[in-house]
């Protein structure tokens, strides 16, 4: 009896189980292209619940790539709601390229954690997964469009009727966006998560160049 659970357990996780009461999570949409910059940005997304209805959210992202490639994000994931839903997440990655050496294919890996605080819940989760995409262009506007699958545990504790529950579950999402380049500064991304997240969004981001150190 206790294999059998496990095995249960384990294949819910595995197969994308969605976890219930609550629809906005803090990395749809990811805005993650398989080449990430020095960057900071601001995103403005809605995301849309499966019984109808949606949600408005702000956030913030900062990336920087180097020897310790990092993402951090914040924000606000219901502006309508007047006591808010905040969001917080950090990313780690790294490039895949050496696996297609010869292709103009870019892939990276993704790993991250982060939640969701509402007023009457909790969303924790951790998504896994691969950015893969091509950059179209040359000159000062470049298009770079992308693929995002990944699969996500995710753990909420919410109230029903005065009763706090938990439940754990694993989600599959795929996210399709592009990063458009205008000069060498400024990039306009654009997003949306499909399959057990839906979530649409855009916004800008600023880049800086990162200083050359020389060694002798």
């Amino acid at each position: 009896m206790r294999l059998k659970t496990f095995f249960t357990i384990s294949a819910a996780l595995l197969t994308g189980i969605p976890v219930s009461g609550q629809q906005i999570a803090w990395d749809a949409p990811s805005f993650f292209s398989p080449r990430p910059m020095d960057d900071i940005g601001l995103y403005v997304s809605q995301t849309q619940y499966p019984g109808g209805g949606s949600s408005t959210g702000l956030s913030g992202i900062w990336r920087q790539s180097g020897n310790l490639n990092l993402g951090v994000r914040a924000g606000v994931g219901d502006l309508e709601d007047a006591g808010g839903t905040v969001l917080v997440g950090a990313e780690l990655y790294g490039p895949l390229n050496r696996l297609l050496p010869s292709t103009s294919v870019d892939l990276s890996w993704m790993l991250g954690g982060g939640a969701v605080f509402g007023d009457n819940y909790t969303l924790f989760s951790m998504p896994l997964g691969i950015s893969i995409g091509m950059r179209l262009g040359t000159g000062a506007v470049q298009f770079a469009p992308y693929v995002h699958p990944r699969w996500s545990l995710d753990i909420a504790a919410f109230d029903v009727n005065g009763t706090e529950q938990t439940r754990t579950g694993g989600s599959i999402v795929i996210d399709a966006g592009a990063d458009v380049s205008l000069g060498q500064r400024f990039i306009l991304r654009l997003g949306g998560s499909f399959l057990d997240r839906e979530a649409f969004g855009a916004g800008v981001a600023l880049r800086w160049p990162r200083p050359i150190s020389v060694v002798r």
